[in-house]
């Protein structure tokens, strides 16, 4: 079986990250796409307004009716600081029987410029096939600029991001918002009152 994890904060999950997944899965050919919410980003701060368990139940609710689709809880079970290298082992170890080749770290081009400080990054680039994703008004990436095995995906731009959505939801605005996450998502979010008074 041939997998990819697609990790983030998912605060909240939005149809882009659902796009970029399906691409991922149709176009490089995998059977499943891991979705792994971030306990803790290293190199940011994660926003308040929503739990690890409300990012995780949007994610499952996200996903519920796709069957090539996966929340992985293993970021958020394990505590801490979250890093791609300790997952990608965890992944690894719990799929080896089953396994079909290394696999897909599916990341922004965004992140690129940054990688070099990610937590054993040429240990990560030997282990996992790393997929560079365009991102929302991010110029296409040159090879050269990232110097690790790697491929790039001409995937479609949606110009959406979690950050206008919890703004959206602060303002009190629905209308701004209603139509970028699933309807599952959107009742969640309206129900358990999260991102409300928040701009961030």
């Amino acid at each position: 079986m041939k997998l990819a994890v697609l990790g983030g904060s998912f605060n909240p999950v939005h149809t882009g990250h659902l796009m970029l997944a399906d691409e991922v899965l149709h176009r490089l050919d995998y059977d499943k796409i891991l979705f792994i919410p971030v306990n803790l980003p290293p190199h940011k701060e994660l926003a308040l307004g929503a739990t690890g368990m409300d990012r995780l139940e949007m994610l499952r609710l996200a996903v519920e009716d796709n069957p090539y689709f996966i929340v992985d809880s293993c970021e958020i079970d394990r505590g801490g600081i979250s890093y791609s290298y300790d997952t990608v082992l965890d992944l690894e170890r719990r799929y080896q029987s089953v396994l079909d080749g290394k696999i897909g770290l599916i990341i922004g081009d965004d992140l690129v410029a940054g990688f070099s400080t990610w937590r054993n990054p040429e240990q990560l680039a030997a282990r996992a096939d790393i997929i560079v994703a365009r991102r929302m008004m991010s110029p296409e990436v040159v090879s050269e600029e990232f110097p690790y095995p790697h491929q790039e995906l001409k995937n479609v731009l949606f110009p959406v991001s979690s950050s206008y959505i919890r703004s959206a939801v602060g303002s009190g605005n629905k209308n701004a918002w209603r139509y970028l996450v699933p309807w599952s998502v959107y009742q969640y979010i309206i129900k358990h009152n999260l991102y409300e008074h928040r701009a961030d």
